[in-house]
């Protein structure tokens, strides 16, 4: 699917300070109709009771072992939802979703070719907010603008997810660029990273439960919402279970990315779940063996670069670890 983003000129090297950064990687995929939220409460990890009242949240689609298919942003606008995601995952969210859709009141559309998602940063936000008819949102909720715009302060940092129509985008983007820096979408990921947010692409479909990628942290898992699909997992590992391995944030000592899995050692201990280039090296977010983290030692791949532990900005869950 066309992306807006697809005819304009887009910054290639990182831009230090820069405040404006396209998003041609992540699209939104809308649930419209009476029964939306009702559907999504139903599907999803996230208390869309939550949603309902304005807040925007995170969130996960599990499988039915407890595994996350989809992570998402969800973000209310009257009878509609957008959830934000990567453009790979769209169409097969789309496609799972919609076998259970058809029982509820709501319409699934991918409006990728129609909006474009634009991160806004730094100082300078609040100004290119109202250059585009947009207040400043509180942390957790959306703000609207003209022609269907909206802006949504991500976690609790001072960065801005906007989405644009597409003619507004081709409309503004050279004064919005005349107005501030622009940088490239991995500017985006490694404030992703630095915050702990861990997004699942498709090469990392069904490979890890909400837990393992700290999503109780950012109330993207509630245990009081009722059923969903993999609920009774998910509830289990925190009710019963110990968690063997969880996500943590790492840097590597070298601007060069490694090969395969996260080792210590010879032996494969982790996965790499994001990773982006971070000033002169590479942030990242892997799902670790909690013993293997604390013992240190690790790589990234055979012969790639070391890997340094740094601290998440949250506390962790109560879960028992291993």
């Amino acid at each position: 699917m066309t992306s807006p983003w697809t005819a304009l000129p887009l910054p290639a090297t990182p831009a230090p300070g820069a405040a404006l950064l396209p998003l041609p990687g992540l699209g939104l995929l809308t649930l419209t109709g009476p029964e939306s939220l009702k559907f999504l409460q139903g599907q999803t990890t996230t208390d869309f009771r939550e949603v309902e009242k304005g807040r925007v949240l995170p969130g996960a689609v599990c499988s039915l072992k407890g595994r996350v298919l989809f992570s998402f942003i969800a973000v209310p606008r009257g009878e509609t939802v957008a959830l934000v995601m990567p453009v790979d995952q769209l169409e097969a969210a789309q496609a799972h979703l919609g076998k259970f859709a058809v029982f509820s009141k709501t319409r699934l559309d991918n409006v990728t070719a129609q909006v474009a998602l634009l991160g806004v940063t730094g100082p300078q936000a609040e100004t290119l907010l109202a250059l585009l008819g947009l207040g400043v949102p509180a942390s957790g909720t959306v703000t609207e603008g003209p022609d269907g715009a909206w802006a949504t302060r991500v976690l609790t940092d001072e960065r801005y997810l906007v989405a644009l129509p597409a003619a507004t985008l081709a409309a503004r983007w050279e004064a919005l660029r005349a107005a501030a820096p622009a940088g490239p979408e991995s500017q985006w990921w490694a404030a992703d990273i630095r915050a702990g947010f861990a997004t699942v692409f498709a090469a990392t479909r069904d490979l890890f439960q909400p837990q393992e990628l700290n999503y109780p942290s950012l109330e993207a898992v509630s245990y009081n919402k009722g059923c969903y699909t993999g609920q009774e997992v998910v509830a289990r590992l925190y009710f019963r279970g110990k968690l063997k391995q969880r996500l943590y944030r790492l840097e590597a000592d070298s601007p060069q990315p490694g090969n395969g899995r996260v080792l210590a050692g010879d032996t494969p201990v982790g996965d790499v779940v994001m990773a982006a280039a971070d000033g002169e090296g590479l942030a990242l977010l892997a799902v670790v063996k909690n013993v293997a983290a604390r013992e240190g030692g690790l790589r990234w791949g055979e012969g790639g670069p070391a890997l340094a532990l740094r601290e998440l900005p949250y506390a962790l869950p109560a879960e028992k670890e291993e």
